[in-house]
C-alpha cells in the first residue's frame, strides 16, 4: 500500500501523436501503454461527488488496484490530493467485497494509455472513451506540492503544450457530459 500526495495537470490536446513524438525526441522514458478500466464505487455514509473524493478499481493488463482519492487540495493550477493505492487479485472479487459492504458501483470509465517518465515526472497520453484525448504530468510527493507544480510547469513548457488546466476527473467531466 501506498499514501503519498499526487499533483497533476490534466489539459485536454488534438495531437496525442506530436507529444509523444517530442517526448521520444527529448528522450524520455516509455512505461508502456494499457487499457484501463475504471469502475467507481460511491460509500454508503456520504456522496462522494460532494465530498470530492473517490473510490475506483481500475483494470489493466499489468493488474488491478484499488485507489482512494481524498479532497483536492488545491483549485488552482495542478491538483493535489491524497492518494492510497492497494494491488489486488480480481477486480470482480475486489467490487463484490465492496458492494457487499454497502458501497455502490456509479460509472465505468475506459480509456487507452501511454505513459512517459521525463524531468521528474509520469506522463499519461490519454484516449478516454467518450470524452477524447489528453496529456496529464503528474508528480507524487509526500509533502513538497509547491515544487510538484515548479516541475509540472516546466515539462509542460518543454513539452510545448498549452491549454487550461482542467481540475475535473474523467469521471467529473462524463458525468457534467450526461
Amino acid at each position: 500500500m501506498s499514501s503519498v500526495i499526487e499533483v497533476e495537470t490534466k489539459i485536454a490536446v488534438p495531437n496525442i501523436p506530436e507529444i509523444a513524438e517530442r517526448l521520444r525526441s527529448l528522450g524520455a522514458s516509455y512505461l508502456g501503454g494499457s487499457f484501463q478500466r475504471d469502475t467507481y464505487l460511491n460509500a454508503p455514509h456520504c456522496d462522494y461527488a460532494e465530498t470530492d473524493e473517490a473510490l475506483r478499481v481500475r483494470e489493466t493488463n499489468a493488474g488491478v488496484e484499488i485507489t482512494y482519492k481524498g479532497p483536492k487540495q488545491q483549485k488552482s493550477g495542478a491538483k493535489a490530493r491524497t492518494e492510497i493505492t492497494v494491488s489486488v487479485a480480481s477486480a470482480e472479487d475486489a467490487i463484490r467485497l465492496l458492494t457487499a459492504t454497502g458501497f455502490n458501483a456509479s460509472a465505468i470509465v475506459k480509456k487507452e494509455r501511454e505513459e512517459y517518465t521525463y524531468g521528474g515526472t509520469t506522463i499519461a497520453l490519454d484516449h478516454v472513451e467518450g470524452l477524447g484525448t489528453y496529456v496529464e504530468i503528474e508528480v507524487l510527493t509526500e509533502k513538497d506540492v509547491s515544487a510538484a507544480n515548479t516541475t509540472i510547469e516546466s515539462v509542460k513548457k518543454e513539452l510545448n503544450i498549452s491549454g487550461d488546466h482542467i481540475p475535473e476527473s474523467y469521471l467529473e467531466l462524463l458525468l457534467m457530459k450526461e
